[in-house]
């Protein structure tokens, strides 16, 4: 939730129109935590482009002062820490540069953008819970959808490119 409503802020920040609270799950206990930000410039194709937002139940053991000391509660009920561990970090500061720096670049593309927070990925529910509330459906199916995961067995300064389903 929290995370969504950061995600939110910085696509409001660069112009775009904000949808928040989006997806219907299969097990009432979830909250609908799914951020869509549209950015129009003229005509072109539609291009969705995905960021993970997960926190997973891992304490986060770093020392650093900015290291995850939040606590949430689990699907049972116990009290867990949690962080944006498994790249999820990554994924939400690249997909705000990408919002920033396309923004700031509209004389050099045209078309929509369909910048997605996707909540759940872990679970394995986000996708399906964001198609079930009607996200094609309301902001319109894409051309073209690009999303990323980072691999730490890739060199660093490298970039791994897969078409299609991965």
């Amino acid at each position: 939730e929290r995370t969504s409503g950061l995600i939110a802020l910085e696509l409001r920040a660069a112009g775009c129109e904000v949808t928040e609270k989006l997806g219907q799950y299969d097990n009432p206990a979830m909250k609908p935590c799914g951020v869509v930000g549209i950015m129009k410039n003229g005509e072109g194709p539609k291009v969705l482009v995905r960021a993970e937002m997960d926190a997973l139940p891992v304490e986060e053991q770093t020392g650093l002062p900015y290291a995850s000391k939040v606590v949430t509660k689990n699907d049972e009920g116990r009290e867990v820490h949690v962080m944006h561990a498994c790249g999820h970090d990554t994924h939400m500061a690249a997909f705000i540069g990408t919002v920033r720096v396309l923004q700031k670049m509209k004389d050099h593309w045209h078309g929509t953008i369909i910048f997605l927070g996707q909540p759940a990925e872990e679970a394995g529910s986000g996708a399906l819970g964001l198609l079930k509330a009607g996200l094609y459906d309301r902001f319109g199916k894409p051309d073209f959808a690009l999303g990323f995961h980072d691999n730490a067995q890739l060199q660093t300064g490298r970039i791994g490119v897969t078409e299609g389903y991965t």
